[in-house]
């Protein structure tokens, strides 16, 4: 190990100059210096501003996404409001409907009992008609056969009071 430090030292062993090794120094410390202020604070800044530029960007999507889940709750809110205004009024519509069907059923049935009572009537009527004119037959076969019967000839005015009293007092 002496020899190696009495040759001269491990730079120079190496072929390294000191003063070249100085001067590369300074060199390479002054052009850090240099480029540090003329490129790299330019970089820098350049950087610095695209990164608020995209820090804004994504604040502006976050506020852009708030922006559209508020709008997409408030239109379905819209539909809910009017899915339920469509039902109302569709159940509104099948009450109406129900109503005048109802209204409609009743003027029906009215109507039907009173035609019902006319016809009643008419056959009360056909019936004491037809009650009458049999009345009548029942008489007349009554005088032909008291005459029949008798063998002489009985007078309507004046027997047929008579015959008529019989036959009100059966029926």
């Amino acid at each position: 190990m002496e020899t190696f430090l009495a040759s001269g030292g491990l730079l120079e062993d190496l072929g390294i100059n000191l003063r070249v090794l100085g001067t590369q120094v300074v060199i390479f410390v002054a052009t850090f210096i240099i480029l540090a202020r003329i490129l790299f604070s330019r970089v820098l800044v350049h950087v610095t501003r695209r990164e608020e530029e995209i820090r804004k960007a994504r604040e502006a999507i976050e506020r852009d996404r708030a922006e559209v889940e508020r709008l997409a709750k408030d239109y379905e809110g819209r539909l809910a409001r009017i899915d339920k205004e469509a039902y109302d009024r569709m159940q509104t519509s099948i009450r109406e409907a129900i109503a005048a069907a109802s209204a409609e059923v009743a003027r029906a049935q009215a109507g039907a009992r009173e035609e019902v009572h006319k016809t009643l009537e008419i056959i009360a009527s056909k019936k004491r008609e037809a009650l009458e004119g049999l009345r009548g037959e029942i008489e007349h076969l009554a005088l032909a056969l008291a005459e029949k019967v008798m063998e002489t000839r009985l007078d309507p005015a004046v027997h047929g009071p008579v015959v008529h009293k019989y036959l009100s007092e059966r029926t």
